[in-house]
């Protein structure tokens, strides 16, 4: 119960995902108010039980390269975790082929294959030749010169553009960095002619907790934490006397704010944005998704950890398996998967529908069988899932960090720093924030 109308506390922060309980958890005790508007923690890191199975939104998996966040996300989930081992795979022209593509052509139609290993060694001689800014093209002439013609084609540019929902010329390469193995050309030719389990890429091993799903993670911090505030929103935000006005009637008077929602929410909540500020905020771009969760009443329907589906005839870009994870999100004798499927924001979509070609397409992918029931579906649908790096997200950026840090603002985390990552950089930015106001 509030006591009082208005509350001064040091450090404001918003949003309760892994990057805003991160802040909190490494700031002094009881110097902050964490304000969440869902009735748990977690964010897009939160887990659903529902008919005995356990399911996120998404693929949510630790890929912990930082000796600091090791020992942290350790320690947090002591002995509930498992070592996985990643055993992803591409399914296009009805193959199956390893991951990453560009270095596992092994087993496509022989013209497939010439078309992918000529194309990326033909890009390779001319990059040894030719001196190329590559910070000046966008993804899709990035990837013929990265990858050749072939690759780009059959792979890069299709899935790209399927995930993201616009042309790959209207992207920037600036995502890639570790996302997007390079393989070399001996890498290539070798994965052309036989089956390689060579491991690329930043995610070739991964935590995932025992039991509870991902969200036994974000409890975790929140045990140590007194001063989260749940079912709570900011319904404005006065940055100029550095007042946060709370669906609950509170007001609290900051001297610090730190954002981990996303940050045209943000905006969306600040009095009396500059002209200038209001331009950028309309520039940020991002693609939704529909994340269907299906548990399926049959055991290990797959021994994979996740697949692409490169193709348009299937409507989803990806599908994972939580129950290769851990056993322990699964009834006995059943599977679990999530469909990841691209979903413009703005339009409605029919559950029945979705759902129908969903199992069309998982049947056709020898996934599912015609006779296999589902023991439980979810739809769960993803307002901000990726960020779309263009060419006027840079400038816009820069315009709108440098209005917030004026104003002791901080914006962080995958969705309040508009930028593509993964867990381990969440926590890690709440960890730097916590910092940089001590």
């Amino acid at each position: 119960m509030i006591e009082k109308a208005d509350t001064k506390i040091p450090v404001l922060v918003l949003g309760a995902g892994l990057a805003g309980l991160s802040t909190a958890y490494h700031l002094k005790k009881g110097n902050y108010a964490l304000i969440e508007k869902e009735g748990r923690v977690g964010g897009t890191a939160r887990s659903f039980l529902l008919n005995g199975f356990t399911f996120d939104f998404t693929g949510h998996l630790l890929h912990l390269h930082n000796p600091y966040t090791k020992a942290l996300v350790r320690r947090l989930l002591k002995n509930n975790f498992f070592r996985c081992f990643r055993n992803t795979w591409i399914f296009s022209h009805d193959t199956y082929t390893r991951y990453p593509f560009q270095a596992n052509t092994y087993g496509l139609p022989p013209d497939v294959v010439d078309d992918c290993v000529l194309g990326f060694a033909d890009a390779y001689f001319k990059n040894q030749k030719e001196r190329t800014d590559f910070s000046r093209l966008n993804f899709e002439e990035w990837c013929r010169r990265i990858f050749g013609e072939g690759i780009s084609r059959h792979f890069m540019i299709p899935y790209n553009q399927k995930l993201y929902q616009t042309a790959c010329k209207n992207l920037t390469p600036e995502w890639c960095g570790a996302f997007v193995p390079q393989p070399r050309l001996e890498d290539v030719v070798r994965g052309a002619l036989k089956s390689d389990d060579k491991e690329f890429g930043y995610n070739a091993t991964f935590l995932y907790p025992r039991k509870g799903g991902i969200q036994a993670l974000p409890e975790a911090f929140a045990r140590s934490l007194d001063g989260v505030r749940l079912n709570a929103t900011i319904r404005r935000l006065d940055y100029k006397k550095k007042r946060a006005f709370l669906s609950t009637g509170e007001v609290i008077h900051y001297r610090n704010l730190v954002s981990a929602i996303p940050l045209p929410e943000l905006l969306k909540i600040v009095d009396s944005l500059p002209s200038s500020v209001l331009k950028a905020r309309a520039k940020l771009k991002c693609a939704s998704i529909l994340c269907v969760n299906l548990g399926v009443k049959r055991a290990k329907i797959s021994d994979r950890s996740w697949i692409y589906f490169p193709e348009r005839e299937f409507p989803f870009y990806r599908v994972g398996f939580p129950m290769n994870f851990t056993p322990h999100v699964v009834p006995k004798g059943c599977s679990s998967m999530y469909v990841e499927i691209p979903l413009r924001a703005d339009r409605p979509f029919s559950k029945r529908r979705v759902l129908a070609e969903v199992r069309k397409g998982l049947i056709k992918a020898s996934i599912l069988r015609a006779s296999d029931r589902f023991g439980a579906v979810q739809f769960l649908p993803i307002r901000y899932a990726y960020v779309i790096y263009d060419q006027a997200r840079p400038g816009a950026l820069k315009t709108i960090f440098s209005f917030l840090r004026d104003h002791d603002i901080q914006s962080i985390g995958r969705y309040g720093a508009w930028k593509y990552s993964f867990m381990e950089e969440a926590i890690l930015d709440g960890k730097a924030a916590a910092e940089s106001i001590r």
